[in-house]
């Protein structure tokens, strides 16, 4: 549903409240919960701002207008600022961190309302006896968990294709039989009815890697029968990513579909200034019919596992497997020179350790490859070799990998939305000042700030466009991402002169500045400046869900 019909949709539902409450003769008697004077709103639509208050009842937004003769319990001056909808994260990361720290503080003090995750993976569905802390094994019982505890912000799940691989094939690489595909279809469709919004692809890593177009399609078109999504990490996003749009064309296309780019990027030294040659690749699938669409971190540099410069055949069977293959002579070579080839490629400062998880190895985090390999007295390929043989999970990396023209050309572009690909750092991170990537902190008052104040990429209207009704559009949240009466009472109040990220890679562990207030489902979570103690948001169940 497009950004026009969402909003034809929510005027029928609260036509009504919104003649009741911004008609000034005929004022409403009843109270509002909360009340948001003295703002300039910019209603996610794209449209130029105006001046209004907003009026809260509940979890949804009853009326916007001239307010001034309706009390309300609760009355936030808003001084002249920013009042737009709740941002959306189309990638956000913290589906597990959020169990530790409800409060995902990071995410709310840079305006982020609801989360969609879930790349690739999900957490859920498991394998029946599934070991750890986990309370539940279903993606049902997951976001039932989550709403039983209570979160500051929205979480909306897609079920992630690996799941259902790793439970019926494992980290092996062959195709499904048709009595898996069966099976695997069978658990897609049950996570769909659970609540899942779409399924996703991660498909650099375990067991994705191995997955073949056939059995994507076949998924995605369970997924597509309950009105879900496809979204991708393309199984390229460097040299070879024309095949990797091609992939994710074939899948909308024969899938019917609707597909999202995750990160959309070239990477590569070799590959900078593609970018407008890949948005004239979505741009020509979009003319063909698919329903095709993107978002970005705006940041030149990603962050993943160390183990995805490895070669695929050497990490058949999970990061143990790996190990063993490279401490055989045989196959160890081979594996060092596909490093090798990997250091050539990205450049000398282009390989950042962030993490290695083996106290023992401690030193050498928060260092760039060469200087590990120099500390250590050996070639980079055999530092790299190190750091994989003596950790039980394989290190965390920051890639600087990306041109910053490129960025700004695909973050412009009209059907391009925004995820951090990065969860909200529980405090534990922060008191032990773990490596982590400034997005974590700073993605959207990056853009809010940095590119619409400092660059002038687009106006502020058109960012928070991206951020909000776009987002909504592309995750089908039909009553989010739009300030409207009817709507789902997600806002946020920002200054936009002050709003902007402060953590760097550096010094990554610092909130964004510039926003006020944050409510969620009609409950503040971040109030003049000060974090709640309020747990209002929930799970957003996919089309599909059936309630148990």
């Amino acid at each position: 549903m497009n950004v026009l019909s969402r909003v034809v949709r929510s005027l029928a539902v609260g036509g009504a409240l919104l003649l009741i409450g911004s008609c000034a003769s005929t004022p409403n008697r009843n109270m509002f919960d909360v009340k948001i004077t003295n703002g300039r709103i910019i209603d996610g639509t794209g449209s130029p701002w105006f001046r209004g208050d907003v009026g809260v009842r509940g979890n949804t937004i009853v009326s916007i207008g001239d307010l001034a003769s309706t009390p309300a319990t609760v009355t936030i001056d808003a001084h002249d600022h920013i009042i737009s909808p709740g941002f959306i994260d189309l990638l956000g990361q913290s589906q597990y961190s959020v169990l530790e720290d409800p409060h995902v503080e990071a995410k709310v003090r840079q305006g982020v309302t609801t989360e969609v995750t879930g790349e690739g993976f999900s957490p859920g569905p498991d394998k029946p006896g599934t070991s750890g802390e986990r309370t539940w094994r279903t993606l049902g019982d997951y976001l039932d968990a989550l709403d039983k505890q209570g979160s500051a912000i929205n979480f909306a799940l897609l079920v992630g294709a690996s799941n259902p691989r790793e439970i019926v094939i494992g980290n092996v690489n062959r195709p499904a039989t048709a009595d898996e595909m069966r099976e695997m279809e069978r658990i897609v469709d049950q996570a769909m009815r659970d609540g899942a919004i779409g399924i996703s692809t991660s498909l650099i890593y375990l067991p994705a890697m191995y997955s073949t177009t056939d059995e994507i399609i076949a998924l995605a078109r369970v997924a597509a029968g309950y009105g879900g999504m496809y979204f991708t990490h393309m199984r390229d996003e460097s040299d070879r990513i024309d095949m990797g749009l091609d992939e994710a064309f074939r899948i909308g296309r024969e899938a019917r579909i609707p597909v999202n780019i995750w990160h959309l990027k070239v990477g590569g030294r070799a590959n900078w200034g593609r970018m407008p040659h890949v948005i004239e690749r979505i741009e020509q699938a979009r003319a063909e019919g698919i329903d095709a669409a993107a978002n970005v971190y705006p940041y030149v540099a990603s962050s993943t596992s160390l183990s995805t410069l490895a070669p695929d055949w050497a990490l058949e069977g999970g990061y143990a497997a790996f190990q063993a293959r490279l401490a055989d002579p045989q196959q160890r070579p081979r594996i060092l020179e596909e490093f090798r080839h990997q250091f050539e490629k990205r450049g000398e400062r282009g390989i950042y350790v962030a993490r290695i998880g083996n106290p023992q190895l401690a030193p050498y985090e928060k260092h760039f490859m060469p200087e590990i390999a120099q500390l250590m007295g050996v070639s980079q390929e055999e530092a790299l070799a190190r750091l994989f043989s003596e950790t039980e999970v394989s290190p965390r990396v920051i890639f600087f990998s990306m041109d910053e023209n490129d960025v700004q050309y695909a973050l412009k572009q009209p059907w391009v939305s925004v995820g951090s690909d990065s969860g909200s750092p529980p405090p534990a991170d922060r008191l032990a000042n773990n490596a982590v990537h400034p997005r974590a902190y700073g993605t959207f008052t990056r853009v809010a700030g940095h590119y619409v104040r400092d660059v002038k990429l687009f106006t502020l209207e058109e960012a928070l466009r991206k951020m909000t009704s776009q987002a909504a559009d592309r995750a089908h949240l039909e009553d989010r991402g739009v300030l409207r009466p009817g709507m789902k009472a997600d806002i946020i109040v920002f200054d936009p002169n002050t709003i902007r990220d402060v953590a760097t890679f550096d010094d990554p562990h610092h909130f964004s500045e510039g926003v006020s207030d944050v409510i969620v489902n009609g409950v503040p979570v971040l109030r003049d400046g000060s974090m709640t103690s309020a747990l209002p948001g929930r799970s957003i169940r996919g089309r599909g869900y059936v309630k148990r």
